[in-house]
């Protein structure tokens, strides 16, 4: 498993999660999942090892590509708190159906003015999303997010590498539940999450050595499916 430090490890029900996260935030929690021990057990996590992280400054501006040292620890600041109120949902189909689980984020920020740094405290019930992880992972290293401009590119490049065999994968996938995962605007059509969220997201990929294809599936008139092919740098 890839476990080397600024890599992100996640289990793949995460990373196909609903976030419900902005571009900011995904940056402060996504620094801090690099700091997480993705081998370590949910024993140790539990009882032993602390669930407080902390972020810094620097490392916020590099992941977020600002100039100013300063800009990024207000940007910090101001996007911390936000956090306290945000939510996932997680789906996994079971023998039985659908198992629809809702987490906090966060159980705790803090921050002192100066400082130059922001903690954060993962709840309990994520830490098995994060910690002892054997199989079924989504692994990338944060480099590869840096500067990105939008939370839709991220979360497409988080999608496909949890379908990757090694650098390279194919799938498809119902545009509603697609939708659902990214959290397209419920005022989106289908044509605006194609021209408006996935073909700006793809351009952004492949600036960064990306090669994607996608292919528009119709059942009758509508477009109800959509079919990727990629290759990471």
């Amino acid at each position: 498993m890839k476990s080397k430090k600024e890599t992100i490890v996640m289990k793949n029900a995460l990373a196909r999660a609903q976030h419900q996260l902005k571009l900011a935030e995904k940056r402060i929690i996504s620094i801090a999942l690099t700091k997480i021990n993705s081998t370590a057990s949910k024993l140790n996590y539990k009882n032993k090892q602390p669930r407080t992280i902390k972020i810094s400054a620097r490392e916020y501006q590099k992941t977020a590509g600002l100039k100013n040292k300063r800009d990024a620890y207000k940007d910090m600041i101001t996007t911390a708190e936000t956090l306290m109120k945000k939510q996932l949902t997680i789906k996994e189909n079971t023998m039985t159906g659908t198992k629809k689980t809702v987490i906090n984020w966060v159980a705790a920020v803090e921050y002192e003015t100066g400082r130059g740094e922001v903690k954060i405290t993962f709840t309990n019930s994520i830490m098995p999303y994060l910690c002892a992880i054997e199989n079924r992972f989504t692994a990338y290293k944060l480099e590869e997010a840096e500067g990105i401009k939008s939370i839709y590119t991220w979360r497409i490049l988080e999608f496909l590498t949890s379908w990757s065999k090694e650098k390279e994968g194919c799938r498809k996938i119902a545009l509603k539940d697609f939708s659902e995962m990214i959290e397209t605007p419920p005022s989106h059509k289908n044509a605006d999450v194609l021209q408006k969220i996935i073909e700006p997201a793809i351009t952004e990929l492949e600036k960064r050595g990306w090669t994607i294809n996608y292919e528009k599936i119709k059942t009758g008139r509508e477009i109800t499916h959509i079919t990727f092919s990629w290759r990471k740098p």
